[in-house]
């Protein structure tokens, strides 16, 4: 059984595109982890039958013990990105259906306005330097919210507690698209002792016209430089004139 599940757990996290290539092609030898797998290779039938057997919380130990031992080895202690451990998060959709469903499937209208089941993760992993490692993911269920942003954002809060009680300060930084600019998902960054870096690509918000307005007025600490054929601007900013402000519940 190790010989397949530790394997299969540990390709997961460094996300290799197949399974097939890894247990079966000749060629793809070199690519697997040394001590990884011992004695003779799985075939994918094996592996496939194995798995379907396995109890999913018995991976998710595995996978959290895993976490443990990169802290403790130290793994990230230089940081994937200057320094700091940084951390995307972000929603994923992981299957759908119009005919299978379960108890916990997510479901929606498709465009021949059938009912469409499909399930849905919000996914915590580095980002930066390799190795790029999972830390974790919360499924979404029914209850978290009809809307996709609303589910999405309840989810995103209980995987940030759940790693904070789970690793302790897993990351330095969490970084995440401009859905995540809310104020209930920054409390719980804050509450958890992270910092956040959010993209912000709306020109209609408010923040984004207020910036503007400071960029053209020259404000703040500004730092020019290229990467590649782009040129990039870095400002640090303050005194926004809406309220940026939020209270921690």
């Amino acid at each position: 059984m190790f010989n397949i599940v530790m394997p299969v757990l540990i390709f997961l996290m460094l996300q290799y595109e197949s399974f097939h290539t890894i247990f079966s092609a000749p060629e793809s030898m070199e690519k697997r982890p040394k001590n990884c797998i011992r004695g003779k290779i799985p075939k994918v039938d094996a592996v496939r039958d194995l798995l379907s057997r396995i109890d999913p919380k018995e991976i998710e130990e595995i996978h959290a013990q895993t976490i443990d031992v990169l802290k403790r080895n130290r793994v990230f202690r230089e940081g994937t990105i200057g320094g700091y451990v940084a951390a995307g998060i972000d929603g994923v959709e992981l299957f759908s259906s119009t005919k299978k469903s379960c108890p916990d499937c997510l479901s929606r209208k498709n465009g021949t306005r059938k009912t469409e089941y499909f399930h849905r993760s919000v996914v915590c992993m580095t980002v930066g330097k390799s190795p790029h490692v999972i830390f974790g993911q919360e499924m979404l269920k029914p209850r978290d919210g009809s809307e996709k942003d609303e589910g999405e954002l309840t989810g995103a809060k209980r995987l940030i507690r759940h790693l904070k009680k789970s690793h302790g300060h897993f990351a330095d930084v969490i970084m995440a698209d401009a859905l995540y600019l809310n104020a209930p998902f920054i409390n719980t960054l804050k509450e958890c002792g992270l910092e956040t870096v959010i993209r912000l690509k709306d020109e209609r918000r408010l923040l984004f016209q207020d910036a503007e307005s400071m960029f053209q007025r020259d404000k703040g600490r500004k730092r020019s430089f290229r990467k590649g054929k782009k040129s990039i601007e870095v400002w640090d900013l303050s005194g926004f004139e809406i309220d940026l402000t939020w209270t921690i519940s």
